[in-house]
């Protein structure tokens, strides 16, 4: 077996086993959205299923425990990963949360950042795949990482700011927003040349 199938197919069971752990861990309601987040954030490199993004939307949508028991799996999810794919579809969700979902992620990632927990701080993550591009997609998972703590205190702090600060900001979200494939189901996550 190609090291690359090998690794696929550990992915695929890391996958199983985490969708496994979620049901038995935690009350019915809490292990669905453990399960929809572990769906969406899959080691395949593709972009994260659509329909498990509008399951964790709608389970988070009217209840601030359910937010905050997301942003607890996310978290542990972001720190326990070396996978680029899962670490960088991690991110994509919480970029999602940020901007379709409940005011209250904000407010709950804001605090639990600013409490220790290291759910954007990915200063110091690295893939550990071996793979020839690993190092290229662990810094990109880094910087966007920076860039989504960066928004999130941004407009934590009213989004006030001075001119040179507002065109650097819309800059880096411009050059993070381009690197960051359109969602579609059965494009490939980030496309080597």
């Amino acid at each position: 077996m190609a090291p690359s199938k090998f690794r696929q197919a550990i992915g695929a069971v890391k996958d199983k086993t985490s969708i496994g752990l979620a049901k038995v861990a935690s009350n019915n309601s809490l292990s669905d959205l453990d399960v929809a987040i572990v769906k969406a954030t899959r080691h395949e490199e593709l972009p994260p299923d659509e329909r498990y993004i509008r399951e964790i939307l709608n389970m988070t949508a009217y209840s601030r425990a359910f937010v905050n028991a997301c942003i607890n799996t996310i978290a542990r999810r972001l720190n326990k990963t070396k996978n680029w794919v899962v670490a960088l579809k991690t991110l994509m969700l919480v970029q999602r949360l940020l901007a379709e979902g409940d005011p209250a992620y904000e407010q709950e990632i804001f605090f639990a950042t600013r409490r220790g927990t290291r759910l954007l701080n990915m200063s110091d993550f690295r893939d550990t795949s071996g793979k020839s591009y690993a190092w290229d997609y662990s810094a990109f998972v880094r910087t966007y990482a920076l860039y989504l703590d960066e928004q999130l205190e941004f407009r934590m702090q009213g989004g006030e700011a001075s001119g040179v600060v507002m065109v650097i900001h819309r800059w880096r979200r411009k050059k993070v927003v381009e690197a960051v494939p359109a969602q579609r189901p059965g494009r490939p996550l980030l496309c080597m040349k």
